[in-house]
């Protein structure tokens, strides 16, 4: 009697483990099977220690230039003004500003001219190159760069011309750390979608969210539900006699 005491006991014990874990599966198994139904490949998780659990993070800016509460920003060559993606460039940004409803980005040998709805406008191609700095002077409304011999200049919009600029006032466009808001932006534009639901129901389902300890834990239910089965045998064979 002692000895059915122990075995009750631990195909109890185990039952009960056994029973959690194909609770899980069946729900899961539920949803996944019905996974076009209920559209689980088109709907997604962005919780941010999800994310991080799977590896998900936003890339870091490689170059930042904070325009009041815009920003243009370079990711490895895609080149962003806030959100929204307006080229891809190896070159590197050598600054942006601002001006009479324009956006100017300086490159290393031209600039980008987008207008109030953010679109190419122009491209500004017979700059005095290599080009530093890109900048503005609060007395007027010309943007002005600096070349590689430390030269300033002062661009003419009306005869599409660069002249030496005599302006001792500039407002150079610098390097900047990203803004909090900004940089909040960016991490929803690259992680807005997430995990669907179905991938994430399916690494529940398999275990997978675990990762390595998931294929373990399989394992472990594995051994249990054999030694349920065995347990149980023995239980209905005692039972008999």
């Amino acid at each position: 009697m002692k000895r059915n005491a122990k075995i009750i006991s631990l195909h109890r014990y185990i039952g009960i483990v056994i029973c959690v874990f194909l609770v899980l599966l069946s729900v899961t198994g539920i949803f996944l099977n019905h996974t076009d139904d209920l559209n689980l490949d088109k709907r997604f998780i962005n919780w941010p220690w999800l994310l991080k659990h799977y590896g998900l993070t936003a890339p870091q800016p490689k170059q930042n230039f904070n325009l009041g509460q815009n920003a243009v920003t370079n990711y490895d060559g895609q080149i962003f003004y806030n959100e929204k993606l307006l080229f891809q460039n190896e070159d590197e940004i050598k600054g942006a500003v601002e001006k009479k409803d324009f956006l100017y980005i300086a490159l290393t040998n031209e600039i980008m001219v987008f207008d109030a709805t953010i679109e190419i406008s122009d491209v500004l191609e017979n700059t005095p190159a290599p080009i530093q700095l890109i900048g503005t002077n609060s007395n007027d409304d010309q943007i002005r760069i600096l070349d590689g011999n430390n030269q300033s200049w002062v661009y003419d919009e009306f005869n599409n011309a660069w002249a030496p600029d005599i302006s001792k006032v500039h407002d150079w466009s610098q390097l900047e750390v990203m803004s909090t808001t900004q940089m909040a932006r960016m991490n929803k534009y690259f992680l807005s979608k997430g995990i669907s639901l179905e991938q994430f129901l399916l690494d529940l389902h398999n275990g997978a969210v675990l990762k390595k300890v998931g294929k373990y834990l399989l394992d472990i239910i594995g051994v249990l539900t054999f030694v349920l089965s065995i347990t149980g045998i023995l239980l209905w064979s005692n039972r008999k006699r």
